[in-house]
């Protein structure tokens, strides 16, 4: 989006310091915040949960070169705390407050991301509906595959909307590494990237792209199989899909997503929506997050729906933007005075 250069005096540079930059200061402040509170959670964490516990070990088996304990378990986690502590010692309290990073990454890469195409205040209320969410809070606090998957599942989408070629190669990477952070996250990060190819219609985008996660899910699964002789994706219980979908999601949707969940549906009632070509990004990104796990026979918990968390308050979002931007078509055809009819387009224009 191009924005329009203005003739500055001083009520010019107002507007246009309210209208760019106020927001950016707020969600700043509420990023420092955020900051606080979850890292008060961190510092009364006294041993790592069971889960965390394997991740570490696995840690140690990367960096010393014994077996792996849990074979199934995604390596890109372990990888980087054995980088971590072949510089610092084994110590995992260094690891709990380095991990919380990745949660704030994600939320700083998902505002810029959507303030690139939406604007700030719609990418203000993405983004401070991801974090206050519990599962979001709450996860982030554990050091475990949640929010490494969800930075880089965000990373991945912030390089493909890029324009630029080099950025091409590194969105491959970065899902790939989605892949290596996370197994099951890789079919919703695998669904964007074939609907941007079919928006793009663009040879050299899905070229680049596919070379460069092709390369790191090779790397993966090789390190894997020179390190345990197999490679293991998950636990063989977990894997039973069905087309008869639990209800387990939808049931719980406003314990898990709060009462926005209840403006979801009716985004998809807009024509608008389906105008911006962004939208379908997100879009894609809910259907198949929320068909994958509502199809698992087995696996029903509120932890696994984080990745997409940020596609469902995306959808609030646009669901009142869509509902504002029509009440001010309807005002602007009744008022006669042809500035004010202007003035209110020019200022809520995308």
């Amino acid at each position: 989006m191009v924005r329009k250069k203005y003739n500055f005096g001083k009520d010019e540079a107002w507007h246009l310091l309210k209208r760019y930059y106020i927001v950016d200061i707020i969600f700043g402040f509420f990023v420092i915040l955020y900051s606080i509170r979850l890292y008060s959670h961190v510092s009364i964490a006294a041993v790592p949960v069971p889960d965390a516990a394997h991740y570490l070990l696995n840690a140690q088996s990367w960096l010393y070169g014994t077996p792996i304990v849990a074979t199934y378990r995604p390596p890109l986690i372990s990888w980087i705390i054995a980088s971590i502590w072949a510089f610092t010692g084994e110590n995992w309290i260094i690891i709990k407050y380095i991990w919380p990073l990745f949660t704030l990454g994600a939320v700083i890469l998902l505002y810029l991301l959507i303030r690139r195409y939406k604007g700030s205040p719609f990418a203000l209320g993405v983004s401070v509906l991801t974090m206050l969410n519990p599962q979001i809070f709450f996860w982030s606090t554990q050091i475990l595959t949640e929010n490494l998957a969800l930075f880089f599942l965000i990373l991945f989408v912030y390089l493909i909307k890029t324009e630029k070629e080099v950025y091409w190669l590194l969105a491959g990477a970065a899902l790939g590494l989605t892949f290596a952070s996370r197994y099951s996250i890789f079919p919703q990060a695998l669904a964007i990237f074939v609907i941007e190819c079919i928006i793009r219609k663009n040879i050299k985008f899905t070229t680049k792209t596919i070379i460069g996660v092709v390369s790191i899910i090779a790397l993966t699964v090789l390190s894997i199989y020179l390190k345990t002789n197999s490679f293991v994706g998950a636990p063989e219980h977990d894997t039973h899909f069905t087309f008869l979908l639990s209800s387990y999601y939808l049931t719980n949707s406003i314990n898990i997503w709060g009462i926005a969940f209840l403006l979801v549906p009716i985004a998809f009632v807009f024509k608008r929506t389906y105008t911006d070509k962004f939208n379908y990004t997100f879009i894609i990104w809910f259907i198949v997050g929320l068909l994958f796990w509502s199809a698992n026979e087995r696996i029903h918990y509120a932890r696994y729906i984080i990745q997409f968390i940020p596609a469902v308050y995306f959808l609030a979002i646009l669901t009142i933007e869509n509902i504002v931007k029509m009440n001010l078509d309807h005002l602007a055809n009744v008022f006669p005075q042809q500035y004010i009819r202007k003035m209110i387009q020019r200022y809520f224009k995308n």
